[in-house]
């Protein structure tokens, strides 16, 4: 069950929203497995030894942040909101985060959205 709500006379303000983070750098990969000795042949000899796996590759940059949300009221259920004489006075959304890819050419994460209601999924 859903509470009525009704916003009246009233000015809402949200400051800046923040930045989103940006991707983290790269990491070295690991060490490749190590050959095992081969099984014996039965006359006293053993056969070849497995082969050591190679070094893995380095790993990529981490993804980029999406912005932060410069939202005055949140809500679930419209028929449930009322607003009457409401002024907005928002901060600006985040800007999205910086990575890299493999290239070297940069990727910005999404930038945050400023809205004075948004209605979130149930």
């Amino acid at each position: 069950m859903h509470a009525n709500l009704t916003v009246r006379d009233t000015v809402i303000e949200t400051l800046a929203a923040g930045p989103g983070g940006d991707g983290g750098p790269p990491e070295q990969g690991g060490k490749g497995g190590r050959g095992t000795s081969g099984g014996a042949v039965g006359d006293g000899t053993w056969s070849c030894q497995g082969g050591n796996g190679g070094r893995g590759g380095e790993g990529g940059y981490g993804g980029p942040g999406r912005g932060g949300d410069s939202i005055g009221i949140g809500y679930v259920d419209e028929d449930q909101l009322t607003l009457e004489r409401v002024k907005y006075q928002l901060g600006p959304p985040g800007k999205g985060g910086v990575s890299w890819d493999w290239s070297g050419e940069e990727i910005r994460g999404e930038d945050g959205t400023r809205v004075e209601t948004l209605r979130f999924p149930e």
